[in-house]
């Protein structure tokens, strides 16, 4: 891929993208005669105007460029269109507005060269300076006359190169994709073509050319970007740039020189061709002068477009657990333990069609551009000027459904595949351009990825370091992702050399590794030693909101002190008919209504039918689960972990240990903590003896006062957002104070209608103050940890009084393994033992529990035991964030400010005198944003739904909604959202309905007057349900207001409804289930338990809630 792609995206956000508000399609003619073809024969009285957003800033004059997103524009079009698909203008400072098209059969309408054709414009004119006349800024290009297998043999082995620098690394280290990718290709594009070794992976920082050259092209993108006579208040800017220039061309007159004084004939790159090729049709050779702007022309065309479609390949393939598990078969099948070679890329069809399928869902570039040689008409309907710029949008004509199908958003490699493939509409799928300006480099880009991805495949196992993390994207002149984070892991029988250039295969360093492993046991006089070895144990988890992934964490901490190591953590779905038997795999999963969590609903899936077929599973697999539930869940709880312990049995597998369960309504980490001391006891063969335990940290505290060190909060890399607006939304007369809180999210920080944002909360100051009281610590102490493997335990000097507010839980319910530790450290048959003994008894635990009791609280119960400050902390949770759905469409013109995206919250504050007594119970993120104010920062995170819980993608499908209290938070999002688009008056929208719990119409009526005026403009229904009305009279909830209107909400659902519930899952969620159940059975005649499991069909499709 080249730079020639990106000159639309770059020319995105202009006041004036033409200099002189002349299009190049009208150079070479009179505008008597353009008026002329203008107007044509064309009958404008039966088209459509082609639709257009209202201008939010500055009355308009400026135009819309004001309100582009100055970080990502193409993220306003990607917007734009959502609203006003398939078509819409921008006015942009042109000549004429910019059109912007987003379905197949406009784009296939611009492909015509009898009626559009591409030019040179500005941004060539701005990057004449860097790249002369190079292919890309020329006024024209020749053919693709190079072979990309004739310049690709160096690929091996920087590729190689690669592989063996994240192997050196190890397992945990955390690979910045787009940083070591776009290394990859510069270092490959400058060895292929020209013969030259940057050594990107021989030094820490980017070679200075790479930083040069893209410092160039981005002050080249702004130059054209602003209006003429502002970029003469850049001289500095610009002198940088040329600066920049002159030491580009200075490196490459060097590198043209070296092989002029050295001639290098058998070399097959492309430098030889330029300075001995001779054009067929001139007789002539290219010039000095040209041969160097050619250089930084093809580097900066192909280094960032292909290191960045590299990382959506691994992001799509860290993301789809059965695409990445065929693309690595295809590998052993093909390339198995060998080199890889040219031969061998031909035929990994699958990795070709993976490759394919990530440029259709994200393309590093942005808008495919054209310009209008003559008034037309497009789709029938819309008039282009002549000379008009029309735009096709990467990202919707690759996913228009009427050629992609409903699934388009899927990543789904086999629409690539052969007869699929072949068998496309034209223009389908245009990654590379069109006509004499596409992509001169495609064989090669093509063919470079294939090798990295088979020779990363070949060697690992590839996994996202953030299991939640989805596609953020930054970028002006091309996209590429932000913060995406990948982990390799050596396969199973893969040694450091397989599939290295030089290297041998798995049979010939098999016999070395294992005569390298008897010589680490034999020292040199020939007596034996014994090492302890850890045993290996997977972990294999699924959740959709972290809880799992918490309990991963304590149990990859905890297991090594018992020999244990947790060397392969993976989702369920990534083992989907690969479940390892060669060591024991410990299973953490939850029940949500029944259903298994989004990431194990393959594995689930598999395991059922491997059943129902009468298979099995591979002997010597073992395993251990854990499951995790709400009780509130009466008729489900536990369901899927006890279907998964008793599936797995039934095929084969021996059970390690039996099956350990949580509530997380009363106690999650009590069982936790003895289900796996207990596993790791028998996995170990350990006993009570020799179980380890010494519970405490070596911590020293110093009476002075540093600065505290940032750190990652809550075991996820937080960033910063930026409160800007916090307001009290009801009378907390009825109920707890619910508070709407606006964020600037974090730049690049994306979301969509129904997303979470996650917070880190602090713990309030109350609870703070009381442990250093109980401990004797000052405001102005620092702590010092001398050791300790808990991630979340700083190893830098920290302030107590920060790290008490922001590390850990200090309110968490106390657990038995925590009382069993505080009485282990008071006196044999002392008063404060014997009290904490007794609480260890189930009655009294429960009463404990029931109270809400924390170590603190325990603590004030015993205020003699003498207990030092680093066992009372290596008691503690790590500070969990808390979660709260987005409440604000990010669709909306108010959710942009200053380039960064605005989330909305809404919420209840958590805030009552606590049930054991001790104080005021605080809600540590709920509290903590009640009492932000505007430009107070919080660390945050955006994180999506795993669920289908946003609105359907054909906006005529009826919606049902239902929410009480402050579950309205996705709901209001949602019909943000339909507001917007009914007034852009493009689509129809279907009936909405929104049944809406409350306690009080005058009290707690949340954003009534938003609703009302909603109401008023048809975007949606609201049937209010108070519980507590006016006037003595009789209350109702949601699920009494949904049986009222029963015949109304089953017709709709009859006509293809979607039902959405948010809500508490005891109150708002069971109820609202049972009673849809109750309306199945009215309507059908049929049972009840025929009603749950009809119910249970159409979770997570059509009924989908998110209950909390």
């Amino acid at each position: 891929m080249t730079i020639t792609e990106t000159v639309a995206c770059q020319n995105n956000s202009t006041t004036a993208a033409m200099a002189t508000k002349e299009c190049p399609a009208d150079a070479h003619s009179s505008k008597a005669s353009d008026e002329t073809d203008q107007q044509g024969n064309v009958d404008q009285t039966q088209l459509l105007e082609i639709p257009s957003p209202p201008h939010h800033r500055y009355f308009g004059l400026l135009g819309h460029m004001p309100d582009l997103d100055p970080i990502l524009p193409v993220s306003s079009y990607w917007k734009l269109m959502d609203t006003y698909a398939p078509i819409f203008q921008l006015d942009l400072g042109m000549a004429h507005p910019r059109v912007f098209v987003g379905s197949r059969e406009l784009v296939n309408e611009m492909a015509d060269d009898n009626t559009f054709t591409k030019f040179t414009h500005r941004l060539h004119k701005e990057m004449r300076p860097v790249f002369g006349d190079g292919l890309f800024s020329a006024e024209s290009t020749d053919k693709a006359w190079w072979k990309a297998h004739r310049l690709l043999v160096p690929a091996f082995d920087l590729s190689a190169q690669l592989v063996l620098k994240w192997d050196r690394f190890g397992p945990e280290h955390e690979i910045e994709c787009i940083e070591d990718m776009a290394r990859l290709t510069f270092d490959t594009i400058g060895l292929c073509a020209f013969g030259y070794r940057f050594n990107e992976f021989y030094n820490k920082e980017p070679h200075p050319f790479m930083k040069q050259l893209k410092e160039s092209i981005v002050e080249s993108g702004r130059r054209a970007n602003r209006p003429e006579m502002l970029n003469h208040l850049y001289y500095r800017d610009e002198q940088h740039r040329q600066e920049n220039i002159v030491q580009m061309r200075e490196l490459c007159t060097k590198i043209i020189r070296d092989r002029d004084e050295h001639p290098r004939p058998d070399a097959k790159d492309l430098l030889n061709v330029m300075l001995n090729g001779v054009d067929r049709e001139t007789g002539e050779k290219l010039g000095f002068e040209n041969i160097i702007y050619q250089i930084p022309t093809l580097l900066g065309g192909g280094y960032e477009t292909t290191g960045a479609t590299l990382c959506f390949i691994y992001y799509f393939l860290c993301n789809n657990a059965k695409a990445l598990r065929t693309a690595q078969q295809e590998v052993d099948e093909i390339v198995g333990d060998r080199v890889l070679t040219y031969d061998m890329l031909r035929k990994l069809k699958y990795l070709d069609a993976c490759m394919k399928e990530s440029l259709r869902l994200q393309h590093p570039v942005s808008l495919l551009t054209r310009f209008a040689t003559k008034s037309t008409v497009m789709g029938g309907k819309y008039f282009i000027k002549k000379g008009q710029m029309v735009s096709g949008i990467w990202r919707h004509f690759h996913r228009d459904p009427e050629i992609w199908g409903q699934d388009a958003d899927e990543f789904r490699p086999e629409r690539m595949l052969d007869v699929n493939y072949q068998t496309l509409p034209p223009n389908s799928w245009k990654p590379f351009g069109d006509g004499l300006r596409a992509c001169i480099g495609r064989g090669f880009a093509e063919q470079e990825i294939l090798i990295n991805m088979a020779m990363t495949l070949q060697k690992f196992d590839v996994e996202k370091v953030d299991p939640d993390y989805r596609l953020q994207l930054t970028g002006q002149m091309g996209v590429k992702p932000i913060d995406f984070k990948i982990k390799v892991r050596r396969r199973a029988n893969r040694s450091l050399m397989v599939g290295i250039p030089g290297g041998g295969t798995l049979a010939e360093d098999g016999a070395a590794q294992q005569k390298k492993y008897q010589n680490e046991q034999q020292p040199g006089d020939g007596a034996s030693i014994t090492h302890k070895l850890k045993k290996a144990v997977s972990v294999f988890f699924g959740g959709n909101q972290g809880t799992s992934e918490s309990l991963v964490g304590a149990f990859s901490r905890s297991a090594p002190a018992f020999g244990l190591d947790a060397i392969d953590i993976r989702d369920l779905d990534a083992v989907v008919g690969n479940l390892p038997s060669d060591r024991p795999c410990v299973i953490i999963i939850p029940s949500y209504e029944g259903r298994p969590p989004d990431n194990a609903r393959k594995f689930v899936t598999w395991i059922e039918q491997l059943a129902s077929q009468g298979g099995s599973l591979p002997k010597g697999t073992k395993f251990a689960v854990f499951g995790v539930g709400n009780s509130d869940w009466t008729h489900t709880f536990h369901k899927v972990p006890r279907f998964v312990d008793e599936t797995l049995a039934q095929l084969g597998a021996e059970r390690i240990s039996e099956a350990g369960f949580a509530n997380v309504k009363r106690d999650l980490v009590g069982p936790w903590e003895t289900w796996s001391e207990q596993l790791c006891m028998s996995l170990s063969g350990a006993d009570n003896e020799n179980l380890p335990d010494r519970v405490g940290l070596d911590i020293r505290i110093e009476k002075n006062n540093v600065n505290t060190l940032p750190r990652a909060l809550g075991g996820e890399q937080m960033a910063i957002g930026v409160v800007i607006a916090n307001r009290e939304l009801t009378d907390t007369s009825v109920g707890a104070a619910k508070r709407h809180v606006e964020v600037r999210l974090p730049r690049g920080c994306q979301y969509r209608s129904g997303d979470y944002l996650v917070v880190q909360g602090r713990n309030p100051d109350e609870t703070v103050a009381r442990v250093m009281k109980r401990f004797g610590l000052g405001a102005e102490d620092v702590m010092s940890v001398q050791e300790s493997k808990k991630d979340f335990i700083p190893v830098q000097p920290i302030a107590v009084e920060h790290f008490l507010r922001s590390s850990v839980e200090l309110a968490a319910p106390a657990t038995k393994r925590q009382l069993s530790a505080l009485a282990s450290r008071a006196g044999e048959n002392s008063a404060e033992r014997m009290q904490l003994e007794k609480m260890h008894d189930d009655v009294r635990y429960q009463q404990l529990l029931d109270q809400r009791y924390s170590v603190i609280d325990v603590l004030d119960q015993v205020p003699r035991l003498a207990l030092p400050f680093g066992v009372y902390i290596d008691l503690l949770l790590p500070l969990s964030p808390r979660i709260y759905s987005i409440s604000s469409s990010p669709v909306d013109a108010k959710s942009m400010s200053g380039g960064s995206s605005i989330a909305s919250l809404t919420f209840d504050v958590f805030e009552a005198p606590a049930m054991s007594g001790h104080g005021t119970f605080r809600g540590v993120a709920s509290s903590y944003l009640a009492n932000r104010t505007p430009g107070d920062s919080i660390p945050c995170l955006v994180r999506p739904t795993r669920v289908p819980f946003q609105l359907p993608p054909d906006t005529e499908t009826p919606v049902i909604m239902l929410a009480a209290g402050t579950g309205i938070a996705p709901m209001r999002a949602f019909i943000q959202e339909r507001a917007l688009i009914k007034r852009a008056g493009v689509r129809k929208l279907g009936p909405a309905l929104l049944f809406f719990g409350c306690r009080h119409p005058d009290k707690d009526y949340l954003y009534r007057s938003e609703l009302a005026a909603w109401v008023d403009e048809g975007v949606v229904e609201v049937i209010p349900c108070f519980s507590k009305p006016r006037d003595g009279q009789k209350g109702r909830h949601v699920p009494d207001g949904l049986w009222d209107h029963r015949e109304r909400v089953w017709d709709m659902f009859g006509a293809g409804a979607n039902i959405y519930a948010c809500g508490s899952a005891a109150r708002l969620g069971s109820s609202s289930a049972a009673t849809w159940r109750k309306i199945w059975s009215e309507k059908t005649g049929g049972s009840e338990s025929e009603a749950h499991e009809w119910l249970d069909r159409i979770k997570n499709d059509r009924y989908i809630s998110d209950v909390y």
